[in-house]
């Protein structure tokens, strides 16, 4: 009987805790109400997995067509469920005092006088001078350059090889015959057939396709432009990317070279490892840049090459170490055949190819070309923008710039899971 009164104790408490839990206010969820960060944060959308080559999307639900087009494939049949439409992401977040604010940031606003809340990215911090070139953002005279963490969060994504239509392949070799390339659906593989000399000019030509709804056709031999799946029935005039890059991962590596070029309307760029003599070079037609390669093989590396903000870069990434290698700067207007690679001196397999861009960053006026906002931010101001750059409304707007003092209520940390 001694431990009788202890047992009530805990019974007690236990019931006590219950119910505590039980009737707990649950944390209010914040969810996105619009696209104006898609594809980073989305407000009620339409899943699309496609039919035809199976890469899934979202699109706005706002205003669903009849069929949807599949931004990978181009196929325009895929039929919509309208009971598949899902909410808006919900988000969580974290109160973030002023001075713990960092460029890209995705943070939560709201206005007092109108109730309402804005989810954005930071772009420009107290003091600077906003200012979009080219598709670029300037401080000032200054090009904003993302760290490569950073870029890997701002990607877009253009063409998915593991999703590649058997039909219309879009990795192709440059040669009739002969080629050592055999390319099937996630997976280029290449082995030497022939001479040395062959086999140095045996490269794989990525073909971009323009994959837009209608009335727009399927465009087979076009130049990469800053369209968005997820703006499924926004008409707009579409611009040119500067910014594009290839990522893969080499399954199979038993080669000294690889080379990825980069091909322009009017010039090209080549980005060349050579793991015989340990180095790493980035070339354009005005100048050559060389850095020293520790690493001896590719095997299970992740690679990631290309252009953006305006400089040649390499990264190499394998068992959570990384190598990133600047290259010089850069500016290519890419065709229709923007990226092509090339083995050297033996044999691989490549899998999970995937081509990327930047973000095109518009104007107020909706188009790439010079803009700048009309005097510096005070020490108390931040300047936001929208993912989904044609159809945010942010600071290039009516917003203006944004007094962190007043409205500044958080930072986003992920999304809750559906």
């Amino acid at each position: 009987m001694r431990f009788g009164p202890l047992l009530i104790l805990l019974i007690f408490t236990a019931c006590v805790a219950g119910f505590a839990v039980a009737t707990a206010t649950p944390e209010p969820v914040y969810r996105v109400a619009s696209g104006s960060m898609a594809p980073t944060l989305v407000g009620p959308h339409y899943p699309l997995t496609c039919e035809r080559c199976k890469f899934s999307t979202f699109l706005d639900a706002t205003d669903l067509p009849e069929t949807a087009t599949c931004p990978n494939c181009g196929y325009q049949e895929n039929t919509i469920d309208l009971s598949k439409v899902r909410p808006g992401h919900g988000l969580i977040w974290e109160t973030i005092e002023p001075d713990q604010l960092r460029r890209w940031d995705v943070v939560l606003l709201e206005d007092d006088e109108t109730m309402t809340w804005q989810v954005k990215r930071v772009a420009f911090l107290p003091g600077e001078t906003p200012h979009i070139r080219h598709g670029e953002l300037y401080r000032g005279d200054q090009l904003i350059r993302k760290s490569p963490r950073e870029r890997e969060a701002l990607k877009q994504i253009v063409f998915d090889q593991s999703y590649a239509p058997p039909e219309s392949p879009r990795f192709r070799s440059d040669r009739s015959v002969g080629s050592g390339w055999n390319v099937r659906r996630g997976s280029l593989g290449f082995a030497p057939i022939g001479d040395t000399q062959a086999n140095n000019n045996d490269w794989l030509v990525y073909h971009h396709h323009r994959c837009l709804p209608p009335p727009s056709p399927v465009e087979h031999a076009a130049s990469p432009l800053d369209s968005y799946g997820y703006n499924h029935s926004v008409s707009r005039e579409l611009f040119p990317v500067s910014d594009l890059w290839i990522e893969f991962t080499c399954e199979h590596w038993q080669a000294l070279g690889l080379t990825i070029q980069l091909q322009g309307n009017q010039q090209t760029a080549t980005i060349e490892i050579d793991l015989d003599q340990g180095t790493v070079r980035g070339s354009t037609p005005e100048q050559t840049t060389q850095l020293p390669l520790s690493v001896k093989s590719l095997a299970g590396m992740t690679v990631r090459a290309g252009e953006c903000d305006g400089e040649l870069f390499l990264e190499l990434e394998r068992d959570r170490r990384n190598w990133y290698f600047p290259l010089g700067a850069a500016s290519i207007q890419f065709g229709s055949q923007p990226l092509a690679l090339k083995i050297g001196d033996g044999q691989a397999i490549l899998r999970h190819a995937k081509i990327y861009r930047d973000i095109v960053w518009l104007g107020r006026q909706q188009r790439p070309t010079q803009w700048s906002f009309d005097r510096a931010l005070t020490p108390d101001e931040i300047f936001v923008l929208g993912d989904n750059v044609p159809i945010s409304d942010d600071s290039r707007h009516e917003l203006g710039a944004v007094d962190i003092r007043k409205k500044l209520r958080g930072k986003v940390l992920r999304v809750l899971a559906d």
